[in-house]
């Protein structure tokens, strides 16, 4: 089989190697379908939209909401950053299968109060609650899989893994404006709330086949209860001091994340355009571009090592986020949202399966977890600077450029300093 699949497949835990990335996928696609509407809905909720966004041509003035998009991100990554480090130690003791389970059947309870937020303040909530669904399922679904399979082909499968999650992620916005769409066109709703409800019901049903998906997980994580006097396992030398460099960077790298997600959108209903199928075609063509790299990637990090091609990727995908504000029409923004999935995507699963090399599976649900407790609470104070520092240069210019831009220049800067932690404190075991 092509890349190494047959050897991928070489293990008693098989099953899970195939239901984790396609649950992976779906519980995603509702996520990325509601993502697209979100922007719409918050600008609906707070007065700001009381037409169909594609009879305005742009939203003018959507920049004054720029904090309430950060807050809007920040809650989620908040719950999420407190609880994913309880749930990856707790699934370290416990077993893992039923946390993701519990987990997923919160996403799909959760998925049905989007159609009844009656406020900003009960949107507040419901995201809150959804970073908590998300600090069950991901890192301990990630840990799940890597005690899965054999070390040899751990790239592969996280290759795999992050396939499913970026093709969902691109493909649930596309299918979020397209549920807008039918709503509008073809069942003739026409009032802005409710066309803008009618995605979340749709995904809210479907929602509830994942949680029978995940009932058919395989619990590939049985701890043993330690002996008197057994000491337990701990971390020591060189992959101690990478596995912290490696919460150090998933900090950085959860800043410049919320330094860059909720604000694009912003860019361009305000400097490009305010059609929401832009978003569906932006998100379509990069995410595809990017899953098309991701297994080949995962697959390449299994035969030469991973420590290289997650220094290129970091440096490469930092680089492309300097050139967002440079892009003033759909085209040109879809060049660099595709340059930047390509090299973001080529080096993920290389930089999760080096996660799990590092440390024994006794500890794998806590490393995961803390690496994500760490991106979560950088991608907290991201939004929480790049709302007030969007909102300020709103108004302004750099030279041709809207001042908008030094949100995504941050952003690029602090990969930067990610990268140089990376190369000098992170080692590759042998």
């Amino acid at each position: 089989m092509p890349f190494g699949l047959d050897e991928l497949m070489e293990t008693k835990y098989r099953r899970n190697v195939v239901i984790l990335p396609l649950l992976a996928f779906t519980v995603n696609l509702g996520f990325g379908a509601v993502s697209a509407i979100i922007p719409y809905f918050l600008l609906y909720l707070v007065g700001a939209l009381k037409e169909l966004p594609e009879e305005l041509g742009i939203i003018g003035g959507a920049a004054r909401y720029a904090v309430e998009f950060g807050v809007l991100m920040a809650l989620f990554m908040l719950t999420r950053a407190f609880l994913a480090r309880f749930f990856g130690i707790y699934s370290d003791k416990a077993g893992r299968k039923k946390i993701v389970v519990a987990g997923v059947a919160l996403y799909a309870l959760i998925s049905f109060l989007y159609v009844v937020v009656p406020t900003l303040e009960w949107l507040y909530v419901v995201r809150a609650l959804q970073g908590v669904a998300s600090a069950m399922v991901w890192p301990v679904a990630e840990a799940l899989l890597m005690d899965s399979v054999a070390p040899t082909v751990r790239g592969r499968a996280m290759g795999l893994y992050m396939a499913a999650t970026t093709f969902s992620f691109i493909g649930g916005p596309a299918l979020g404006v397209a549920l807008y769409k039918i709503g509008v066109y073809m069942l003739g709703i026409r009032e802005v709330g409710a066309a803008l409800r009618f995605p979340f019901l749709v995904m809210a049903i479907a929602g509830l086949a994942t949680v029978a998906l995940a009932l058919l997980i395989q619990e590939a994580h049985h701890p043993k209860p330690r002996r008197r006097g057994e000491k337990p396992v701990e971390l020591t030398g060189v992959n101690k001091r990478s596995v912290e460099a490696l919460y150090v960077i998933g900090f950085a790298n959860g800043v410049g994340m919320g330094l860059v997600a909720p604000f694009m959108l912003l860019y361009l209903v305000e400097f490009v355009t305010s059609d929401p199928a832009a978003i569906a075609y932006i998100t379509l063509v990069s995410g595809v571009a990017g899953i098309l790299a991701t297994y080949p990637a995962g697959y390449l990090s299994d035969k030469i090592g991973r420590r290289a091609l997650i220094a290129w990727g970091i440096l490469l995908s930092r680089t492309t986020t300097l050139f967002i504000p440079f892009a003033r029409t759909v085209e040109s923004l879809t060049a660099v949202a595709t340059a930047r999935s390509i090299t973001f995507n080529a080096y993920t699963p290389a930089f999760r399966a080096l996660q799990a090399d590092l440390v024994p599976k006794e500890l794998r649900g806590r490393v995961f977890g803390t690496v994500q407790m760490f991106f979560n609470i950088g991608a907290v104070v991201g939004p929480l600077i790049g709302g007030p520092l969007y909102r300020a240069y709103a108004d302004t210019m750099l030279g041709p450029i809207p001042g908008v831009a030094v949100s995504f220049f941050a952003s690029a800067v602090l990969g930067y300093i990610a990268l140089a932690v990376f190369l000098a404190y992170v080692r590759e075991p042998e």
